[in-house]
């Protein structure tokens, strides 16, 4: 048997056996930071499929809050450090992801800290076909 034909073989085998699952696209995540009462960047544009991740890397705890009710996330608690000044035993802040299917603009807010009470603590993703 040539070689080849082996590797043919070997290959087709090794893909059966894995099944057909579709592997997660790390780089269909976009991310946006939430610190000291800001979300950074405050405007995003991606495409329809991309999926946001907020991750709250400050001292307060915080939400994101779509203005139209798209979604709405569960507190996203503030990173806690750990260890008595030895490292680990710490967690990193909480964190929260949505799939932006539909073209359209997304005004968001934190509820726990509104806009009428943090007029710059907003953000807005522009979604495009």
């Amino acid at each position: 048997m040539h070689v080849s034909r082996l590797m043919a073989i070997v290959l087709a085998a090794g893909t059966v056996a894995c099944g057909s699952s579709t592997p997660t696209n790390p780089s269909n995540t976009v991310g946006v930071t939430i610190h000291d009462f800001t979300f950074s960047p405050a405007s995003l544009t991606i495409k329809a499929g991309t999926t946001v991740r907020w991750t709250n890397t400050g001292p307060s705890a915080h939400t994101t809050v779509s203005d139209a009710g798209a979604w709405t996330s569960p507190t996203l608690s503030a990173p806690v450090s750990g260890g008595g000044g030895y490292g680990g035993g710490g967690s990193s802040g909480g964190t929260f992801e949505f799939t932006f299917t539909q073209p359209g603009d997304y005004p968001y807010h934190c509820s726990i800290h509104p806009p009428a009470n943090f007029p710059g603590f907003t953000g807005t993703v522009k979604v495009t076909s």
